[in-house]
């Protein structure tokens, strides 16, 4: 394991500066919040810019909503943990008037720009409210970073060890874990030199130690070693080690993996445990960024592709089609024309995560302007971009208003609260030999196997015409483009563009 110097054990860790789109370590900490929403609430915050992912124990949880119900006029209340525009937390559903579906005692949250290694949920490896098992997807796996980066949150209960018991019984079924760390409330001196060993064979010790056989992993010291983990309330009490990082060997051999136990009191917010900071180095296992193409809204751009798709359309409508082939051969010149106006108007663009939807052309003159004139510390270029980006977001907010208000006719979508509180969909979905679909053409064949099982089938198309009634064949009913526009103003306000890239809004400025 690579050390670092001691000078950096101690100090406060800081946010990593704006990083370039190759990750070369994940920051991963591991905190028990003593069950409270307020902590919870503030290390997603804090921890945003330069932590990768967190294992939460003992997160905390409250009511989020209220949910109809067959009992209760006012409705049941609905219990969910803090959400965060820079992370997804990765749990189950679960009901806090089942027992065996009481809320988790671990909460893991992977921030959004790991997406790109399609983080899963299994979930339908373990069940259990004291473990979370997460799996990340690097496509391009390094010398001990495996192709299926397993990562295990773990709390146990200090007086059953339930989970102990649990990931005993179903070790042979678990994956290779990478990466463990949680809450494990056990004492021994192999991590806590003050504590009393127990050697006992059923010693709950000793089950640990079995179980970390099992799985292949084994305790890794920190930097700062000695450090305790947990400081108690009662000053009398002695501090102890619990929280703990165990670790395959393949990793534990990475040069540049290590962790440190954050001993500032003031980063632990209120918890009677201290974080621990775990770096893993993943460089060279990130994929390659892709490109993609796209046609800014409401800009200059869309106007001439909406203009061309028109035109193309138009001459189009001078031929009438009397056949069912020359109806076909006449999407097929549609299609044509969407697509050449696509590659026409539309621009490559890099995804980033400090995108804002309100940065314009002018915004972009401004910052290039200011670049050229002495950056930041030239204080006219300075106001001045200021003053661009305070009219930019203006007239892109004025607009969203008066798009709710006036359009949609829905101003209340203005406020927060009164939005859906969709939980993400991070669990794994298998194909029918269990194995997770974390590739695009993987999922495709799943699901189409699944809902299009009969397609192969052999049907007897001819007997099915035969009880089909006959009528008679009648022409088409001329519409006007009237009826047409009024037809769209009816369709629902928000849909995904297909192949074609045209959503409702672009349709509904054809002429």
């Amino acid at each position: 394991m690579n050390s670092t110097p001691e000078a950096n054990i101690n100090s406060i860790s800081r946010p990593k500066p704006s990083a370039p789109r190759s990750l070369q370590n994940l920051t991963i900490v591991s905190f028990n919040v003593r069950k409270s929403w307020e902590t919870t609430s503030i290390v997603l915050d804090k921890c945003a810019g330069y932590v990768d992912i967190i294992m939460f124990q003992e997160p905390g949880w409250k009511g989020v909503r209220r949910q109809p119900s067959t009992k209760n006029k006012e409705g049941d209340v609905a219990c969910g943990p803090p959400l965060h525009n820079s992370w997804r937390p990765f749990t189950e559903a679960f009901d806090n008037r089942d027992e065996d579906r009481a809320a988790r005692r671990v909460l893991t949250y992977i921030n959004r720009r790991l997406d790109i290694f399609k983080p899963q949920l299994r979930s339908d490896i373990i069940k259990h409210r004291d473990a979370s098992l997460v799996t990340l997807h690097f496509p391009q796996p390094r010398r001990g970073i495996p192709h299926e980066f397993n990562i295990l949150n773990v709390y146990n209960d200090g007086e059953t060890h339930a989970v102990v018991h649990e990931l005993r019984r179903i070790s042979e079924t678990l994956p290779r874990i990478s990466l463990c760390a949680g809450d494990f409330n056990i004492q021994d001196r192999t991590w806590d030199e003050g504590a009393v060993n127990q050697i006992r064979p059923s010693s709950p010790f000793m089950r640990l130690q079995e179980l970390f056989t099992d799985l292949e992993i084994q305790y890794v010291h920190p930097v700062n070693r000695g450090t305790p983990t947990r400081i108690p309330d009662d000053a009398n009490s002695r501090a102890s080690v619990i929280d703990l990082v165990v670790a395959s060997a393949a990793l534990i051999n990475q040069e540049g993996f290590h962790y440190k136990i954050k001993v500032d009191d003031r980063e632990r917010w209120g918890s009677d445990h201290r974080p621990l900071q775990i770096e893993v180095p993943i460089s060279g296992s990130e994929p390659e960024m892709r490109c993609k193409r796209k046609i800014e809204a409401w800009s200059e751009e869309e106007d001439d592709y909406v203009a061309q798709i028109c035109g193309d359309l138009g001459r189009m409508t001078d031929n009438v089609s009397n056949s069912a082939e020359e109806l076909e051969t006449t999407m097929g010149r549609v299609s044509t024309a969407f697509e050449r106006a696509w590659e026409a108007y539309s621009e490559e663009r890099k995804p980033s995560r400090h995108g804002k939807k309100w940065w314009n052309e002018d915004c972009k003159k401004a910052y290039q302007e200011m670049g050229e004139n002495g950056g930041p510390r030239n204080r006219e270029m300075r106001n001045k971009m200021r003053k661009t980006l305070r009219a930019a977001r203006r007239q892109y907010f004025d607009k969203q208003i008066h798009n709710m208000a006036s359009d949609r006719k829905r101003p209340w979508d203005l406020m927060p609260w009164t939005r859906e509180r969709k939980m993400p969909a991070v669990e794994a979905i298998l194909d029918s030999e269990g194995n997770s679909c974390n590739t695009e053409d993987k999922l495709f064949e799943t699901l189409h196997n699944t809902y299009n099982a009969a397609d192969n089938r052999e049907v007897d198309v001819s007997s099915m015409y035969k009880e089909i009634e006959e009528f008679e064949e009648r022409e088409w009913v001329k519409f006007s483009v009237q009826e047409f526009h009024d037809a769209l103003k009816n369709c629902a306000k928000n849909t995904a563009p297909g192949p074609d890239h045209v959503s409702w809004r672009l349709w509904k400025r054809v002429p």
